[in-house]
């Protein structure tokens, strides 16, 4: 159902300053703001059509905003930042997706949506994402919890050929001539980010930092000692494959651009799901994620089987033998088998119809190519996005199969806080449209250091020493980003 008001004025590809204040003036919007105030409703958000921008480089112009949100995924032609946090909704423990579902059910009663344009991601949307497992997260993830959406203080969306800008204001803390006021004010002003842009990108300097890597040489040692641990449980049927993951910590002479460094990833990985979620100046979890988890939007839902991995070749026949033999592996097949199937049996409850291919297929990405299969289903009336993440997460790929058993001794073997590594991320908004990616290849930043995460899935026949260069290989998108993710102003 649809949730936005909608205001119907003319504009050609988008509203200027001028044709959005004098649409502030028509009576349908004035009509409106008397209604806002009449209601109890505390929040008020407002969306239009704005030129051309890059997403990014608005999230850069208006980076005094201590908590800040970037997505960007090419293949959907779809980029979203946003910055500041009107209303937050958050929960812990194994309920957090119940919980998330429950608040976002009660949010429909706290705003007053009106869009100046017929698009099913206008309006409010909430931003943020879930941790990997149900216990709370240790001291280093405790800014981001165990579950956190922020409706953001602004929005620009980039969908298509579509540009939107979405204001939102606590209405409370205004009488109606100043409600008035703050919107002209505020859109005028991103009406303008153009000289902005320009005056900002004139000051702007890049500079490089060397990484050093803190890790020890027991790290291999270590890591060996674990997969081995896990095929013994494997062997004395405790489960059928689980995921390890490891971290590593670099850390730089100076703290990297959280924005740079975003920009880096999609420029080399425009596959992926690039994301940044900014909790200070100081913090944020980064990532460039080849794994879709979620995608909804009119009862269709879209997910993907991916696992198995190798490398990619030097040439197009080594790129292509590489390729064959992975869809000839039968570790690699089994591994991905498992996930295709959890998925299939997760989903079969809240679905009318699944559909995916027999077999799969090659996903290649700059540095790696995986084993995936497209998933897609027509969801049973009633069912919110939230519900699917809870009946998903974690799929085989980052978790195990059977799931409950696999997840249960993760910790136990890993020893280590995922916090929001390989869980869900991404965003929804109130029409019922949502998109969720699985947060790997990805690194917590503070300060000047970086903890960079990598996993794989260890089934009988796996090979501890190929499973270490797996993760080498999976770390390398975030190291090389990395490297040049600083700069200064002049």
């Amino acid at each position: 159902m649809e949730f936005n008001r909608y205001m119907d004025i003319q504009y050609s590809d988008h509203i200027t300053p001028t044709e959005f204040i004098e649409a502030l003036d028509s009576p349908s919007f004035t009509d409106f703001l008397k209604e806002v105030q009449k209601s109890k409703k505390p929040i008020l958000t407002v969306t239009l059509p704005i030129a051309p921008i890059d997403p990014l480089a608005a999230l850069e112009i208006n980076h005094e905003f201590e908590q800040q949100f970037y997505w960007d995924h090419p293949e959907n032609d779809i980029s979203i930042s946003a910055a500041g946090c009107i209303r937050e909704l958050k929960s812990t423990g194994k309920d957090r997706f119940s919980d998330i579902s429950d608040q976002t059910r009660l949010m429909k009663q706290e705003i007053e949506a009106y869009t100046a344009i017929k698009h099913s991601m206008a309006g409010p949307l909430f931003l943020g994402g879930y941790s990997f497992s149900d216990h709370n997260v240790g001291a280093v993830w405790k800014k981001f919890g165990g579950a956190r959406f922020v409706l953001p203080e602004w929005m620009i969306i980039r969908n298509g050929k579509f540009h939107l800008l979405t204001l939102s204001i606590n209405k409370e803390s205004y009488t109606s001539d100043e409600i008035y006021q703050e919107i002209i004010s505020r859109i005028t002003d991103f009406l303008n980010l153009s000289g902005k842009l320009q005056d900002r990108g004139m000051r702007e300097t890049t500079k490089t930092s060397i990484l050093c890597t803190l890790q020890s040489p027991e790290d291999k040692g270590r890591w060996i000692k674990k997969v081995d641990q896990a095929r013994k449980m494997i062997a004395n049927h405790k489960f059928e494959k689980i995921v390890l993951a490891r971290s590593v910590e670099v850390e730089s002479r100076h703290k990297p651009v959280f924005t740079l460094l975003t920009h880096q990833l999609r420029q080399k990985y425009p596959e992926c799901f690039n994301f940044m979620i900014q909790k200070d100046s100081e913090t944020a979890f980064i990532g460039a994620t080849p794994e879709r988890l979620a995608s909804f939007r009119n009862q269709i839902f879209m997910t993907e089987g991916l696992a198995g991995s190798t490398s990619r070749g030097r040439s197009a026949i080594e790129d292509e033998l590489l390729a064959n033999d992975l869809l000839m592996s039968s570790k690699d097949r089994e591994e991905h088998q498992f996930v295709v199937k959890a998925i299939q049996e997760n989903l079969e409850p809240l679905s009318e119809k699944i559909d995916h291919p027999t077999n799969p297929q090659i996903k290649k990405l700059k540095n790696v190519q995986h084993l995936f299969t497209p998933i897609s289903a027509s969801i049973k009336k009633g069912v919110q996005i939230h519900d699917l993440i809870r009946e998903l997460h974690p799929t085989p790929a980052v978790g195990g199969f059977p799931r409950e058993d696999a997840v249960s001794h993760i910790h136990e073997i890993e020893q280590l806080d995922r916090g929001w590594y390989a869980a869900p991320i991404g965003w929804f908004n109130l029409n019922g449209c949502g998109e969720f990616a699985v947060a790997i290849r990805s690194a917590l930043l503070h300060e000047n250091r970086a903890t960079l995460y990598a996993g794989c899935g260890i089934v009988s026949d796996s090979d501890p020493e190929k499973e270490w260069k797996e993760t080498l290989l999976k770390f390398k998108p975030m190291m090389d980003s990395l490297t040049g993710a600083h700069h200064h102003y002049e």
